[in-house]
């Protein structure tokens, strides 16, 4: 018994020296990258998590900057939860041990003169088990033939109505346990951020809960900007009732980074030419998100580099999406793109 107690301290004894030595070694501070245009990396809750466990965290946000990426997005409402401490899902999802991984990643991209924005990446999505979908049936969307899921990449997914009161205030309740976090320079919704047509015209409702959401945070702190990561604009619109270009018209978005994932420049700049993105740039900061994913095959480091240049040539900044697979696939290959 006593030899299993003793072999029963080694674990925690190699995660105390771990943190040990992470806390005892940390990168370098850098001062505030200014590009021309914004420049930005998007990074999972596992990567941001894997990052803060593993105390890599300070030495990747000090190559991005140094790269002169001036802005990080990182997930903290996903799949698999939150990464703050919540009572929005019927049970407070305490901080992990030791460590506030998003606390950490606001404070470390400070740190490194780079931009830190919570992605609340799944928006009013729920997978179709979440406790919160199961607990609250009259929350969700329901088609006229009476179905209330869709699917999404495999995974069944529900959807919240966003003139429900009760939805209203589980939303507004997640932002207000991300703004407790006061490192950060704001918050960004996504293509997520949406109803999709099948459940009929909810465009009314959703720029309803938006300009709630923009008013919280803006009375929380007017520094703080809402970002948000749509579709081009027509798909957008017709698609997922998400009329982002009246939202920045109206004031109640501050800044956007149209998705364009495409295989090649001359299709990056088609459809950015047609995306809304040049109407959005007279009101608010804009970029071109840029998919580095594991979708695009074989990883070609000079076909990413191009599709940047090309985002360039139209005067844009750009987002990569995303860094855990921009980086693997660089290291797979032997190369390194930022």
């Amino acid at each position: 018994m006593k030899k299993l107690l003793k072999f029963a301290k080694w674990p925690a004894l190699l995660v105390g020296i771990i943190f040990m030595l992470g806390a005892c070694h940390r990168a370098p501070s850098r001062t505030a990258n200014s590009p021309k245009h914004m420049r930005g990396v998007w990074l999972t809750d596992v990567g941001t998590m894997a990052l803060t466990y593993t105390t890599l965290l300070d030495e990747t946000l000090h190559h991005i900057s140094k790269s002169g990426y001036d802005r990080v997005y990182f997930s903290v409402y996903g799949l698999r939860g939150q990464l703050y401490a919540t009572k929005q899902r019927g049970e407070l999802i305490p901080k992990l041990p030791l460590i506030n991984p998003m606390a950490s990643m606001a404070r470390e991209s400070r740190r490194q003169g780079v931009k830190p924005y919570a992605w609340f990446e799944y928006g009013l999505m729920l997978p179709q088990y979440d406790p919160v979908a199961k607990n609250n049936p009259d929350w969700l969307l329901t088609m006229a033939n009476g179905e209330q899921v869709i699917e999404n990449h495999g995974i069944p997914m529900v959807w919240l109505d966003p003139a429900h009161p009760g939805v209203q205030a589980y939303i507004l309740g997640h932002i207000d346990d991300i703004l407790q976090e006061q490192s950060l320079a704001g918050i960004q919704l996504d293509d997520h951020w949406a109803v999709p047509r099948q459940f009929g015209d909810r465009q009314r409702d959703l720029t309803a809960l938006t300009a709630k959401v923009h008013e919280r945070i803006k009375a929380k702190n007017p520094e703080l900007a809402l970002s948000l990561s749509p579709n081009p604009y027509q798909f957008s619109r017709n698609e997922y009732n998400q009329d982002w270009l009246g939202w920045v018209r109206q004031g109640i978005i501050d800044e956007v980074v149209v998705q364009v994932y495409r295989s090649s420049p001359a299709e990056v700049q088609q459809t950015v030419a047609k995306s809304g993105i040049y109407t959005a740039s007279r009101y608010v900061p804009v970029g071109i998100g840029l998919y580095t994913g594991i979708k695009a095959k074989p990883f070609d480091l000079q076909a990413i580099k191009n599709q940047i240049q090309a985002v360039e040539d139209q005067n844009l900044g750009h987002s990569l999406f995303v860094w855990e697979f921009l980086v693997l696939r660089a290291i797979n290959a032997r190369l390194n793109i930022l």
